[in-house]
């Protein structure tokens, strides 16, 4: 019920009980989507507290105004001005303080989507907490301080007759239902043992008389301005005893606002202990996770290195039988030495001698027996790190003590806790390059990557080519010795090339233009990949694929 309707005009009713006569003082924010409302003149009230963040968006007052170094006043139109009323909407989530001769302060509380409004007394909207498009609809006439009228029963039987085809839900959010909230409804389904998805067609008239009883019942109930704060996680807050928690431990609060400071509070306690939770899950999952997959691949590739006896048995077979090996040889079949019944093919080097050969698979084996102990180590310690992250899996789920979990947090590696870096993609280039000779030849990949190519990567007294009838890639050929002319196979080869990536690839000739590139413009209207040019020179070439330049 935190937040609902019902929340609301409790908190209401204690406002309209201990504001009128107090007068408004500054009005401030020092965090985002928070607002502080100083009150002057009243015992129990000193501050009215809105927050609008998601995690809890919540209204409060407090008997302690805060007094922040840095803070940004508001609404200074009405500090000084007394509060003459304090109602509620008849449906909706608001509240509305009444300021004696200077209109009104209206609160929508519709959770972090909420914002307070200064209304002048003509109801025109002068300013608010937060920046708005959405402007309310005003009408003080929907504002009241009576109590909430139930619907009689007979209402209740005509709504059903109307309505056949929804269920109880359905049922309970239309109107004059308007106010109820969930935990209303699943409190109302429990005491009279049916289901919220049950289609009122199918509701006995004893049903329809025990719901109405209950609904009844349930009103008054939230009328005594009383709170329930269930201890579970997170926390459920009632402004009734609630049966379907009957289970659950409580604590009881006779004032609403008592209650709602305590929830805010406690909310907050079991939502950093379950965010902190969440982070540290998180991280050594995933760490295990990772390290699970590499004890896999060790212990695979253990299973696949060669033996050291294989080896020495070969080097030990070699050297019993050198002079019956001839060097020239990639391989050969022999008896073992220790037993001469069983034979081996030993795979040889042409290029070694015999007892090199031998000395090669000494040598391997020597190399072989250390990867094994080195590997056999290094998975002995991912073992360890699995079972030292697994250790610090169960602590973290079985921890419901926040000060604990922050110390369990500062004993883990931070190594373990940070956001491992994404790899940085190569970052893409919008041109081919090839080289042609001493001369690096770039081409434009599309016509965005034209002008890319020509305006940000293209030097000034580079050269540049293209087509001249038709679309094409702008080709440039690069110049750093800033030479006034490129040697006549360069300027072939560059047009050729430019010929290529051109509409006109398939033609027998093609005209190609160049120029320097500090002779080619446009305009900021103009299509990507068309330029304006000057100074330009025309050949006539063969298409040419430059992929063979390499």
């Amino acid at each position: 019920m935190f937040n609902s309707w019902f929340h609301i005009r409790a908190l209401a009713k204690y406002m309209r009980q201990t504001l009128p006569g107090s007068t408004i003082g500054n009005s401030f924010t020092f965090q985002k989507d928070e607002l502080h409302i100083a009150i002057q003149d009243c015992d129990s009230i000193r501050d009215i507290h809105c927050s609008f963040h998601s995690a809890l968006p919540f209204l409060k007052t407090e008997e302690q105004l805060p007094h922040p170094k840095h803070r940004i006043v508001l609404f200074k139109e009405i500090n000084g001005i007394p509060v003459s009323r304090v109602s509620w909407h008849q449906s909706d989530r608001q509240i509305l303080i009444e300021l004696h001769r200077h209109g009104y302060l209206l609160f929508l509380l519709y959770g972090m989507n909420g914002n307070v409004f200064y209304l002048n007394s003509a109801h025109e909207i002068v300013t608010s907490f937060r920046k708005s498009r959405m402007l309310p609809v005003f009408d003080p006439g929907n504002f009241t301080g009576e109590k909430l009228s139930p619907i009689e029963e007979a209402a209740l039987h005509t709504l059903i007759s109307e309505n056949p085809d929804i269920n109880l839900s359905q049922l309970f959010s239309k109107a004059p239902f308007s106010v109820y909230s969930k935990t209303f409804l699943r409190e109302i389904c429990f005491r009279t043992n049916t289901d919220e998805q049950t289609l009122v067609v199918n509701l006995s008239k004893n049903q329809i008389r025990d719901i109405y009883r209950e609904y009844i019942s349930i009103l008054k109930a939230v009328d005594q301005n009383i709170a329930c704060i269930y201890e579970t996680t997170p926390p459920i807050f009632s402004l009734l005893p609630l049966q379907h928690l009957a289970g659950q431990r409580k604590k009881p609060f006779d004032s609403v606002t008592d209650g709602t400071n305590y929830y805010i509070a406690q909310f907050f306690k079991t939502h950093a202990l379950d965010d902190t939770r969440q982070f540290l899950l998180h991280r050594l999952n995933g760490n295990l996770h990772l390290l699970q997959r590499k004890l896999v691949r060790q212990e695979k590739e253990l299973a696949n290195l060669p033996t050291t006896d294989n080896y020495r048995t070969w080097a030990d077979t070699i050297l019993t039988n050198i002079y019956r090996i001839d060097q020239r040889l990639t391989s050969i079949t022999l008896p073992k030495p220790e037993n001469p019944a069983e034979v081996i093919t030993i795979p040889l080097n042409p290029k070694l001698t015999a007892s090199e050969n031998a000395n090669k698979y000494y040598e391997k084996s020597k190399i072989s027996e250390k990867s094994r102990a080195q590997l056999q180590l290094t998975i002995e310690t991912t073992a360890n790190a699995i079972k030292r992250i697994a250790a610090w899996i169960g602590e973290v789920e079985s921890c419901d003590n926040l000060k604990i979990l922050r110390n369990i947090k500062s004993s883990i590696p931070k190594d373990l806790l940070e956001q491992k870096a994404a790899p940085i993609a190569a970052k893409r280039l919008p041109y081919y390059s090839f080289t042609v000779g001493k001369y690096t030849v770039l081409i434009g990949k599309s016509a965005k990557d034209n002008d890319l190519l020509s305006f940000k990567h293209a030097r000034p007294d580079d050269f540049w080519f293209h087509a001249e009838h038709g679309p094409g890639s702008h080709v440039i050929v690069r110049n750093p010795t800033r030479q006034e002319s490129l040697p006549n196979n360069i300027i072939e080869t560059a047009a050729e090339i430019a010929a290529f990536y051109s509409k006109a690839k398939h033609s027998t000739v093609v005209p190609v233009i160049y120029t320097k590139r500090k002779y080619i413009w446009k305009r900021k209207d103009m299509p990507p990949g068309r330029v304006f040019t000057k100074f330009t020179k025309s050949v006539i070439v063969k298409p040419l694929d430059p992929r063979g330049f390499g």
